[in-house]
């Protein structure tokens, strides 16, 4: 154990003593020892003719000395000075890297400012845009033109008369086939009805007359007339005559044989036919019997002229 403690003594007796040296990193720099290593302690040299004599400054001296202040000292012997502490000793490539570091933050802050600064120019300017595009999407409405013309009113079912009171009434002309009667009914109309039109125009229909309203003998005549026109030829008193032996008054019968829809000339072709059928007349014989069945003279030569003679 004593041997150790003495060892320590004697390297501790070959060190340097405390003061100002030669930082051993940078010659331009002094370093405060401290009897037993570095400190963080540093001066500077001061120019000028202090400099040229070996005069150092140097900041304030740590505490194991006491706090003392010296002014100068001589280069050799490493004075303590006056206490104000120097920056730390930075290399060449460690300035650089500070210093590109300051130039990136600068230029990120610069594109910052500019960046916001171009928002807001962009969106004052993009507004009147948005504002006229909007102008030109939605125009100002113009006003839709009023349509004057009137409606062609329904007309089939009514009666001509009332037709052409409906259609001068909505300011049009009608218009119908001559020979048509006020009381028969429109059948078509050729302007439909709900369609306009100008004023004036012409609304053509076609009308057929009305069904008469029979009695009930009335209707049955005529029904009976027209199965026996189906059979064979009857003269227009021959018909008559026979609905009269059905039963029928002389006035139904009548009425049945008028409206049975015959062709009296048609008739009596058909029944001079009817007889050459069966047997040979004369022309005279073949005129006497058409005249015993009551056709007309007119009606007999029709009849004649049809088979022949």
């Amino acid at each position: 154990m004593s041997e150790n403690l003495n060892a320590d003594n004697a390297a501790q007796s070959q060190l340097p003593p405390r003061g100002w040296y030669p930082d051993p990193g940078d010659v331009a720099v002094r370093r405060y020892w401290d009897g037993a290593g570095w400190t963080e302690h540093t001066a500077v040299p001061t120019g000028g003719a202090a400099s040229e004599e070996g005069q150092v400054r140097v900041g304030a001296a740590p505490a194991g000395d006491g706090g003392a202040a010296v002014a100068t000292s001589p280069a050799g012997a490493g004075a303590v000075a006056t206490g104000k502490r120097g920056l730390p000793s930075l290399k060449w490539w460690q300035w650089t890297l500070i210093a590109f570091g300051v130039l990136l933050l600068l230029s990120m802050i610069i594109a910052a400012v500019n960046g916001g600064r171009a928002s807001g120019d962009n969106a004052s300017a993009e507004k009147p845009a948005a504002v006229e595009e909007a102008e030109e999407v939605a125009p100002a409405a113009e006003p839709e033109p009023v349509d004057d013309r009137e409606e062609v009113p329904g007309l089939v079912g009514a009666t001509v008369a009332e037709a052409r009171a409906a259609v001068e009434g909505a300011g049009f002309v009608l218009a119908v086939p001559a020979g048509t009667g006020d009381d028969w009914l429109v059948v078509t109309q050729t302007l439909s009805e709900g369609r306009k039109a100008d004023a004036g125009t012409e609304v053509f229909v076609t009308a057929e007359a009305p069904k008469p309203v029979y009695t009930l003998a009335q209707q049955n005549a005529i029904d009976q007339a027209q199965s026996y026109l189906r059979f064979a030829g009857f003269s227009r008193t021959g018909l008559i005559e026979q609905l009269e032996y059905e039963g029928y008054s002389t006035e139904d019968a009548t009425f049945g044989a008028d409206n049975a829809g015959a062709d009296w000339n048609a008739e009596a072709a058909e029944k001079a036919a009817s007889y050459l059928e069966f047997s040979s007349f004369s022309r005279d014989g073949l005129y006497d019997q058409l005249a015993y069945e009551g056709f007309t003279d007119a009606e007999i030569q029709f009849g004649l002229a049809a088979v022949g003679y």
